[in-house]
């Protein structure tokens, strides 16, 4: 009968690396040594709630409101650019106003140049009447009786007048033809009277009986030393070529 107490048994169940231990070695329980089961309870947990919620990028939406005005439709499209940039990859919300006002923005910007470059081109194109010559070719437009405008018209095409003369309201007044009523000055039959008087003869001959005459002022209420001008157009039709030098 063996010795249960024999320490040299192979078979002592109080040996501590006894294959029969029927706890295990402590490294090996899933214990707190290395390799264990519990891990390191101090380590960082997930947030069972997720991430936070995102924030609406404020760049991008006074980018929007911006593209949607005429004149900072640029100051849109810039900030517009710059909130795709912000929004990108889902970094904050509002990706729609930035693509919005990058796109509305650019649109507005060229629309409104090409008002600015036609506002431009027309104001240039208006015949002044202290700056107009005598010879100069004019389409006419806006003729209600009270006030016309006239706007430079190239005079080797089809244009509807041409300028007979110009110079000072005072000139018409102390001509004897001139009717004593202001008024009056504008009216068909007078304008022949003051036109044609003021002209150079050669030129009445040149334009003959086939025009009618306006004369015209720079305000409807205009003083002695405001500049005046005639101008003569066909009863019918339009000038094809260049009538007076």
């Amino acid at each position: 009968m063996s010795n249960p107490y024999d320490p040299n048994a192979g078979n002592n169940p109080y040996e501590p690396n006894a294959s029969n231990n029927p706890y295990g070695s402590p490294a090996s329980s899933g214990g707190y040594g290395q390799g264990g089961g519990y891990g390191d309870p101090y380590g960082q947990q997930p947030n069972p709630y997720g991430e936070g919620p995102k924030k609406t990028d404020a760049v991008s939406i006074v980018g929007f409101v911006l593209s949607l005005t005429c004149c900072l439709s640029i100051v849109g499209a810039i900030l517009g650019f710059v909130g795709l940039s912000r929004t990108k990859g889902g970094k904050r919300k509002g990706r729609w106003a930035a693509v919005s006002a990058a796109i509305i923005g650019i649109i507005g910007t060229l629309v409104a140049g090409g008002v600015i470059v036609a506002i431009v081109f027309f104001a240039n194109s208006v015949v002044d009447v202290d700056e107009a010559k005598v010879g100069e070719c004019a389409d006419v437009s806006n003729d209600n009786g009270d006030s016309v405008l006239l706007t430079e018209q190239d005079c080797d095409g089809k244009h509807d007048a041409e300028i007979t003369w110009v110079g000072k309201v005072s000139d018409v007044e102390n001509l004897d033809v001139a009717p004593s009523n202001p008024d009056d000055f504008t009216d068909a039959g007078a304008s022949l009277l003051i036109c044609t008087a003021l002209m150079d003869p050669a030129d009445v001959t040149t334009l003959g009986d086939d025009v009618e005459y306006q004369y015209v002022t720079q305000d409807t209420s205009p003083k002695s030393t405001d500049a005046a001008l005639c101008y003569a157009e066909k009863k019918s039709g339009s000038f094809t070529e260049k009538q007076l030098n």
